[in-house]
């Protein structure tokens, strides 16, 4: 299984999704001629693990689906709160975020500031299940 961070941006930013995601220095992929036959969700951001590719290399050793919250490496959650400042940086509208397994949807939703986002994600305490709402 593959471990994905997600952000989704609100209407408002999601026509400038390339351009946040360069900001935040997310990959996006070179545009193509058959790219606008492509279906790729607007307004969609995924967050690469410290290793690249999914995000389980975010994740302890100790890291289970089934508790609460997801045990993540100390180390690697300051580059992911680099990752959402610069997001944050450069939207109006606030955005959703989730760290779910590819295929699970959020069994809550959560609002939330951003400042509280952030303390989550330094305290490794986003929950396993939850969507957050950041709402500015």
């Amino acid at each position: 299984m593959c471990l994905k961070l997600t952000v989704r941006l609100a209407e408002a930013d999601s026509g400038r999704t390339a351009e946040i995601a360069q900001a935040a220095g997310l990959l996006c992929a070179p545009k193509r001629w058959w790219s606008r036959f492509a279906r790729t969700p607007s307004g969609t951001l995924n967050i690469p693990g410290p290793d690249g590719g999914c995000g389980c290399s975010f994740l302890g050793d100790s890291a289970d689906w089934d508790a609460p919250t997801w045990d993540m490496i100390p180390d690697t959650l300051p580059r992911l709160v680099s990752t959402l400042q610069a997001i944050r940086q450069h939207t109006t509208a606030g955005f959703s975020f989730d760290v779910f397994w590819i295929g699970e949807s959020p069994a809550e939703e959560r609002h939330a500031t951003f400042d509280e986002l952030i303390h989550l994600v330094e305290q490794s305490s986003l929950g396993t299940k939850t969507r957050y709402l950041i709402d500015y």
